[in-house]
């Protein structure tokens, strides 16, 4: 007599609407990476459109649309929207590209021809 897999199936989609629904943190830079420059902050109108890679530490880095609100020499402190809320993280600043009128897709997504 084999068991049902149903059940299997039925926990196995609860457990992943579960893992869905916990916030992980990205990963974010020490304050020591910082440097000695001071973080230069925007005010809300000055926040620039950017995209940014960002790490995960239980899964791949993903470049997202962000806004950068505060950066100096080595670093850019990113904030982002997504289903949770507003979430933000420091990374280098080679992560982060500004985001133009004609870059505002995403590079990733295929092209029309």
């Amino acid at each position: 007599m084999g068991t049902s897999k149903r059940y299997a199936q039925h926990y196995d989609g609860l457990m992943r609407e579960r893992l869905d629904e916990v916030r992980i943190p990205p990963c974010t830079l020490p304050h020591h990476a910082f440097g000695p420059d001071d973080i230069r902050w925007a005010k809300p109108s000055e926040k620039q459109s950017v995209w940014a890679w960002i790490s995960w530490p239980h899964k791949p880095a993903e470049r997202l649309a962000a806004r950068a609100i505060g950066w100096n020499d080595r670093v850019v402190i990113v904030e982002w929207d997504d289903r949770t809320g507003t979430r933000n993280t420091v990374v280098w600043r080679n992560a982060v590209t500004l985001r133009t009128a004609g870059t505002d897709a995403d590079p990733r997504a295929p092209r029309e021809r």
